[in-house]
């Protein structure tokens, strides 16, 4: 027999409910009203309870705009202080987890930042994605040909390495944790590589976005978070964790929301960044961020780009990952959302291996 742990609900082997209508916003509607084969589903948390899929806190599914699967699991949470490189255990401590929890959303954060930066765009406290990063940071020199388009990218051509293990001491990840300015350690790096002409993965970079917003827009970026994001979008339970001596917010992974509120993101950035009628960053910011911007890899503005083959017909999707099993995933031409939380070491294997197998084939 398996088992999952439903909000509210007491443990037993599984059985679909159709997900509460609770006032933040959410309209709900069955598996099959929505026509995704709930047989398909069935299998996916049965499991998921049985262990298949490794610490899982949360699924949920969004189909034609309505909330139509919402399943919690205790698991485990992250350790301040602790990677998973650091303990192949999976280090963590046990947490129940339900609708109410806010989750770490680890680098998926960045894909929220990029949302940020457009509203900016949008609201011209920024020129647009061709504005030289020299006129948010005339501190620095000899950065004149770098351009916002190349950070939000990864394509800025700085010396940065994130490609090893935390533990390892030329990880500048690690190093810009313990760093009491992130951005000087960042921007006085050299280049080494013509911008906008290779991928390197920058968590700096994403800071340096959230910076972005605090200068131009004169409120902690934070506060412009709640301001034009958040509360148009109903969302009332969220957290930014992880500051920096220097008071710097971390948006290259700080941000703790409910997986409720992960989905209304995605649901948004599938409506052309509309919800509920109302127009939150602009269409054109939606298209520009998530279609391919690095010339060798699956990356657009922050946020990065996958295909999958389901009965021979190919989807394609958009998505936000983070460290530890946080995904938000959008497939357009399914007007599908998929949200899903963790603390586990995989990178997106499980997750994909959910969509292939359950979801998608569900779906179409």
């Amino acid at each position: 027999m398996w088992f999952i742990i439903r909000a509210g609900a007491a443990r037993g082997r599984y059985r679909y409910a159709v997900p509460q209508m609770t006032g933040d916003g959410w309209q709900t509607d069955s598996l099959t009203a929505r026509k995704l084969d709930a047989r398909l589903i069935d299998e996916l948390f049965e499991r998921i309870a049985a262990g298949d899929y490794r610490n899982i806190n949360s699924v949920l599914i969004v189909r034609d705009d309505k909330l139509v699967v919402e399943e919690y699991f205790d698991g485990l949470a992250p350790v301040i202080g602790a990677t998973l490189e650091q303990e192949p255990d999976w280090v963590g401590k046990p947490q129940s987890f339900d609708r109410d929890t806010v989750h770490t959303l680890q680098s998926a954060t960045k894909s929220v930042t990029s949302i940020l930066i457009g509203i900016a765009i949008d609201r011209q406290l920024i020129t647009g994605a061709d504005e030289r990063i020299s006129s948010f940071f005339p501190e620095f020199t000899g950065k004149d040909n770098v351009r916002l388009k190349h950070f939000l990218s990864m394509t800025a051509g700085l010396e940065w390495n994130e490609d090893v293990p935390f533990t390892d001491p030329r990880n500048d990840c690690e190093r810009m944790n313990h760093s009491r300015d992130p951005i000087r350690l960042l921007l006085e790096r050299p280049s080494v590589a013509p911008p906008g002409s290779k991928f390197a993965y920058n968590s700096a970079i994403s800071l340096s976005l959230g910076e972005i917003v605090h200068r131009t827009s004169k409120m902690p970026v934070d506060e412009f978070a709640q301001a034009h994001l958040f509360e148009p979008l109903g969302i009332t339970s969220h957290a930014w964790k992880g500051r920096f001596s220097n008071g710097l917010i971390h948006t290259g992974g700080g941000l703790y929301l409910r997986p409720r509120d992960m989905a209304k993101i995605g649901c948004m950035m599938l409506n052309d960044g509309r919800w509920q009628g109302k127009q939150i960053v602009s269409a054109a910011w939606v298209r520009e961020s998530t279609r391919q911007q690095a010339p060798d890899k699956e990356y657009g503005y922050q946020w990065w780009r996958a295909w999958f083959k389901v009965r021979e017909q190919p989807h394609d999707c958009f998505y936000a990952g983070g460290y530890g099993g946080q995904f938000m995933v959008v497939f357009p031409d399914l007007r599908l959302v998929v949200v899903s939380t963790g603390w586990n070491p995989d990178r997106g294997g499980q997750l994909f291996d959910m969509l292939q197998r359950y979801v998608l084939p569900a779906a179409t």
